[in-house]
């Protein structure tokens, strides 16, 4: 008889490992593109404003503004465009002299009432000073009238470490309005010369 061969032993046949498969993720940007944000931040818009500003000063801008006759009163300014609050309307410019010369000045512009006196005292880094808009300029801040309840404020800014004051909106200001704001003098000789500083 012939030998036989005992049946091979087969090994157990290891699990194939196949490769997991992990979750595709989807996100937004997948579907929609990266848009970046043209929006300005606060401090940007503020240094942009400034800059205006300083423009305007500078060159001697007043742009949406114009003298008309006011009944009553004599010459004013309104607006031939809309302004929105908060914004420059026109400089208050005159010649900038410290308290001391303003008071000779103010001393000497009451001896003639024809004359009249348009100056406007402010402190800037703890001096006192003056803006001396007494003079015809052809400037038109100087000829913006007073009212309590008016539709502008002054401002103070500075340029190169120069004071300037300027008038800007208190309020939204439509076209054909006249600009008004508090002249601020409540002294009793003031309100006795010019009983309108009460209205």
């Amino acid at each position: 008889m012939g030998a036989t061969k005992s049946p091979e032993k087969k090994k157990p046949s290891k699990p194939s490992k196949k490769k997991e498969e992990k979750p595709q993720t989807t996100t937004l940007t997948n579907y929609f593109p990266i848009r970046r944000s043209n929006r300005k931040s606060k401090r940007q818009l503020a240094i942009e404003k400034k800059q205006r500003i300083e423009e305007a000063i500078l060159e001697k801008k007043e742009e949406g503004v114009e003298v008309k006759d006011i009944v009553g009163k004599g010459r004013g300014v309104v607006a031939t465009r809309h302004f929105s609050k908060g914004d420059f309307i026109v400089e208050y410019a005159g010649n900038l002299i410290d308290a001391k010369e303003a008071k000779l000045k103010e001393a000497e512009y009451l001896q003639d009432t024809s004359i009249g006196c348009y100056m406007y005292y402010f402190i800037y880094k703890n001096k006192q000073y003056c803006v001396d808009a007494t003079a015809e300029s052809g400037r038109l801040g100087r000829l913006i009238n007073h009212s309590k309840h008016g539709n502008c404020c002054t401002k103070l800014t500075s340029i190169d470490d120069t004071p300037y004051l300027i008038l800007c909106a208190s309020k939204d200001i439509e076209i054909d309005q006249e600009l008004l704001y508090d002249y601020g003098d409540r002294d009793k000789e003031s309100l006795e010369a010019h009983p309108w500083l009460a209205l």
